[in-house]
């Protein structure tokens, strides 16, 4: 057992040591380069918005977000109804964003997107998404059919692609 390594072992061993440190750094570098393009085109980095705050998101002022329960003549029954109304204002530039969406924050953790089949008188002044061609000062009212038993507070989430992976998590307590 007191005899020097000697044979394959030691003739390979600069070619083991290579192996050793780059077949895991091969793998690491294929996955960090097919999650990071994947990544980044989700909303994953919250800008957290408190209610009656403002907040400055790709060159548009977001905010403040109010919520309030409502009731439409179509809503189903065992459901509620939330509207969210969102400022936004362009600053004499384009935005364009997703439809907002609805989290909750406690509870079940459950997320809903908008509704529009609730018997809403039609009004043309009303955006129900962000437009692109506007560049004044105009508001986003969304509703969500929620189940009855949500008790909030809840999160708006509002992305935009030239903005992610960062997006606006609104905080509103209906």
């Amino acid at each position: 057992m007191d005899q020097p390594v000697t044979g394959w072992w030691r003739s390979n061993a600069v070619a083991l040591g290579a192996v050793l440190v780059l077949v895991p750094a091969t793998y690491a570098a294929m996955a960090w380069n097919e999650w990071s393009e994947t990544l980044q085109g989700t909303p994953t980095q919250p800008i957290l918005l408190q209610p009656g705050e403002s907040t400055e998101y790709v060159g548009a002022t977001i905010g403040p977000v109010a919520a309030e329960y409502g009731e439409f003549p179509d809503a189903p029954q065992g459901g509620k109804v939330i509207t969210v109304e969102i400022q936004i204002d362009p600053a004499g530039a384009e935005f364009a964003c997703s439809t907002p969406e609805l989290h909750e924050t406690g509870g079940l953790e459950r997320q809903w997107s908008y509704t529009t089949d609730l018997g809403r008188e039609w009004d043309d002044d009303l955006h129900t998404g962000c437009d692109s061609e506007l560049t004044e000062p105009y508001a986003i009212t969304v509703d969500y059919l929620v189940a009855e038993d949500v008790s909030g507070p809840f999160t708006v989430w509002l992305a935009s692609k030239p903005g992610l992976p960062e997006f606006v998590s609104a905080v509103v307590d209906p």
